[in-house]
């Protein structure tokens, strides 16, 4: 029987964020005996776009676009030729036309090197960033800086919400191909003590499950006073020089189309290391195959 073949999604514009988010799709690839399929988009101008393709211009566009996406993949073959990288040039809205591609060649996951700067990027996200983490059907890991080497601590901050089965066994598998350590991390409501705290109850109940799969795991919870949530979490990821975080991007429980959620957002703009986005269709994906045995004595994972 052919073997199925597994891509990781590199968008690719050329610049030093991206070129990052591909080097370290192929280090990942290597882990995880995938391809790596860069795509680079050129974006027609909206109502004129009829006649920009009518002329030679988006043809030398095209070709120039082309040859240097060549170049990355032989640069990357040059580090690592043991994995295969592809690439191809598509036209469109980018985000549309990523997430179009990450269904059409059933990736795994999709690297996105982020750029977004300047006096508004502690309030905007990026628009490709935004929109592939807010309706991507695989897990999206976004990139800032250098992203180093594997995480051996992956933060992973969790609420009641029901999609936090899903993401804590997302934890699991990250945490057993990683071979990482996975901190939980929450925020006690107002006036709650630890010891009347639900959400203290699922964490120690996931922690001890996560463990009995081989996975180690440690607690934390903070006070609601002074700082937000968000710049907690952050903190604390510096503190304990965390590699990523791992999150929901609807951590509130919203589920409107058009918002990802203050939490999540904050997060990406903020964490110095890669962020690890999983929208509700993300998480249906088939971890499976990436877990033969699992140990679920408390219900964690597959019971309401």
């Amino acid at each position: 029987m052919k073997k199925e073949k597994k891509y990781i999604l590199v968008p690719v514009d050329f610049q030093k964020p991206s070129r990052r988010a591909a080097s370290y799709a192929v280090r990942l690839a290597k882990r995880l005996n995938a391809e790596v399929f860069l795509l680079n988009i050129i974006e027609t101008p909206g109502m004129f776009s009829k006649y920009f393709e009518s002329g030679n211009l988006l043809v030398k566009i095209t070709d120039n676009a082309k040859d240097a996406l060549q170049g990355m993949v032989d640069e990357l073959a040059a580090v690592d030729n043991e994995v295969k990288v592809i690439g191809r040039v598509d036209r469109g809205k980018r985000y549309e036309r990523i997430l179009k591609v990450a269904r059409e060649i059933d990736a795994r996951m999709i690297i996105l090197g982020e750029n977004h700067e300047g006096d508004e990027a502690e309030k905007d996200l990026g628009s490709t960033v935004y929109h592939v983490t807010l309706k991507s059907p695989v897990p999206v890991l976004t990139i800032k800086g250098d992203p180093g080497e594997f995480p051996k601590s992956i933060v992973v901050p969790l609420d009641l919400a029901h999609e936090a089965r899903k993401q804590l066994y997302s934890a699991m598998v990250y945490g057993l191909n990683y071979n990482a350590k996975i901190h939980l991390v929450s925020s006690l409501a107002t006036g709650v003590s630890l010891k009347q705290s639900l959400i203290f109850k699922k964490m120690r109940n996931a922690k001890l499950t996560l463990e009995q799969n081989g996975v180690e795991t440690e607690i934390q919870i903070f006070e609601k006073k002074g700082s937000p949530s968000y710049e907690q979490v952050l903190h604390y990821a510096d503190e304990i020089d965390a590699g990523m975080i791992l999150l929901m991007t609807h951590q509130e429980g919203y589920n409107y189309d058009n918002y990802i959620g203050a939490f999540a957002h904050h997060i990406i703009n903020g964490s110095a290391v890669p962020v690890l986005t999983l929208t509700a269709s993300a998480t249906d994906f088939n971890f499976r195959e990436l877990v033969k045995t699992m140990v679920d004595p408390l219900g964690i994972f597959f019971k309401g």
